[in-house]
């Protein structure tokens, strides 16, 4: 049985991934579990004396469709919910796991059991105590309804062994269940027993976690509001991503729907906002503010997912058809405007994550051949039918990579329409197969391929015994060399079977005011614990 700690963790970790993968004679965790790099706010510290504001507002640019953090895909949900939850286990700056709900955990020899030690005395914004019955039905609501999770999990349950100690047990090694514990998109959220006991197929009702700040109220397409949790009790170790000590130093913390980018960024130079995503055209309105701060942040990938139990799209011949006609370049210029916001990638992780990264099927990528597709459509028999392109106008990126797809595809004949939805709408929507073909959209990009939503047969509904089979051998393969070669050969398939097709990695430009100290970025998500607002 091998041990780990919460204090130590540099080595300990180090030990982990050993088991799974990583270089036997490494002395610290490799940086290869995570995407992009962090990007932090470089007002560092203020004056002595300093006065602090109580409120502070975050604008979010998407819709909220649900506040419940084992539903939401969405980037805003997450933004909110890291704030109000907490895990077993958080990603550090590096993308390494790192305990944050549990105190320390114990991997069997065969690397089939966990064990989980959870901490003593970390209460619940109701002042209930968490003990391991809450964290066992919360993990096991989010396994079941959490897309990112089912496919790792499946009919593995955490069980109680006493009131601190819970245990997971896997039939076969598994490389990325602490990943999956840290993942802030599907977050695995801890909340009281009876809360998620009386959750409803809609969601919870009560938003009850452990987290710096507690939930207070949400107004309907206006605002979330937090508020300082006193009786918070941090973790002993220094912040870091999205781990280690937090503190909120705001009272009261509003997410403020601002889904209009222009009103967005008017309210950021009024000053309503202390920080705002920024567009190549406003750049030079601040970035010649000496108060402001720009930071260019790789922010997301962008793909496009087919519905494969769409009459067109459950055949192959289709989907080689818009790969083979597919310019991304000019997919992604549509998107940030410049080459200096985006690049090629055909892998479905960053180049980045060096661990999972990977080229195999890469010929497929970017062909820009539309005589090639034209022959593909005769082959399948194309004859006139329309495809629907699901998007949303909330957020431009969605709507402007959806225009340059719609107009490749009428260049080799196809009919197409565009169904524009409000965000939330829109998610609702890709959840069903019926009424749309063709999705394009950003995602928060994980660190193993287990993560990937377009793979499991719930999202794009990727129903493939082949895949799902290669799916399993990346996620239980041991070293380095195992890895690799799992994970080419389920790249390679993807390329071949086409659940997806990648597009390419894209960068945004945020705008901080240089009062707002200590705010942090992780996978695009902010982290607004140790955030301050200096008046």
């Amino acid at each position: 049985m091998k041990h780990y700690q919460k204090l130590g963790l540099i080595g300990l970790l180090s030990a982990l991934l050993i088991v799974f993968g990583c270089s036997s004679n490494s002395s610290a965790p490799a940086s290869s579990e995570g995407a992009a790099a962090p990007v932090e706010s470089a007002a560092a510290g203020t004056a002595a004396g300093e006065k602090l504001a109580t409120e502070l507002k975050y604008p979010l640019a998407q819709t909220i469709p649900t506040l419940d953090p084992h539903l939401s895909l969405g980037g805003s949900n997450s933004t909110i919910a890291v704030n109000i939850y907490e895990g077993l286990f958080a990603f550090n700056s590096k993308y390494e796991p790192v305990p944050m709900l549990a105190e320390s955990y114990e991997l069997s020899e065969d690397g089939k059991v966990y064990t989980f030690h959870l901490r003593k005395g970390v209460k619940f914004h109701n002042g209930k105590e968490m003990k391991a019955e809450d964290v066992a039905a919360s993990l096991n609501r989010w396994k079941n309804t959490a897309p990112r999770a089912k496919s790792s999990f499946s009919d593995r349950e955490f069980e109680v062994k006493d009131d601190y100690t819970i245990v997971l047990s896997s039939d076969v090694p598994r490389n990325d269940t602490l990943a999956q514990l840290s993942h802030v998109l599907n977050f695995a959220a801890i909340m009281p027993k009876e809360v998620v006991d009386a959750a409803g197929p809609d969601g919870v009702t009560e938003y009850i976690g452990t987290g710096p700040f507690k939930f207070v109220d949400y107004k309907t397409d206006q605002y979330v509001h937090v508020q300082k949790f006193a009786d918070y009790q941090p973790v002993d170790a220094p912040a870091d991503g999205f781990s280690g000590k937090k503190e909120a130093l705001v009272n009261d913390l509003y997410f403020t729907l601002a889904t209009d980018n222009a009103t967005r960024f008017s309210s950021f130079l009024a000053k309503d906002f202390n920080n705002v995503d920024v567009s190549l055209d406003n750049l030079p309105q601040v970035e010649s503010d000496p108060d402001v701060e720009i930071i260019k942040n790789l922010s997301t990938d962008f793909n496009l997912i087919f519905n494969k139990k769409a009459p067109l799209f459950s055949q192959l011949k289709y989907r080689q058809a818009v790969a083979s006609v597919l310019d991304v370049d000019q997919v992604l210029l549509g998107i940030v405007s410049t080459p200096e916001l985006y690049r090629l990638n055909p892998s479905y992780m960053y180049k980045e994550n060096t661990k999972w990264y990977s080229e195999a099927g890469s010929e497929a990528y970017n062909q820009k051949n539309p005589d090639k597709a034209k022959q593909l459509l005769k082959e399948a028999g194309y004859n006139g039918e329309e495809v629907t392109l699901l998007t949303t106008k909330d957020t431009g990126t969605f709507y402007n990579a959806t225009l340059m797809v719609q107009a490749q595809l009428e260049q080799i004949g196809i009919k197409t329409k565009i169904d524009i939805s409000d965000y939330a709408t829109m998610l609702t929507k890709r959840a069903d197969p019926n009424g749309w073909d063709i999705y394009v959209g950003p995602f928060l990009v994980p660190s193993t391929p287990s993560q990937l939503l377009y793979l499991n047969p719930t999202y794009g509904f990727a129903d493939d015994a082949k895949l799902a089979e290669l799916l399993e051998a990346s996620t239980s393969a041991i070293g380095d060399d195992a890895i690799k070669a799992a994970n080419d050969a389920l790249q390679a398939y993807e390329w071949e079977y086409l659940a997806a097709i990648k597009i390419g990695d894209i960068y945004n430009y945020n705008a901080i005011r240089k009062n707002l100290v200590g705010l942090t970025f992780l996978s695009n998500i902010p982290n607004l614990a140790n955030t301050k607002l200096v008046e």
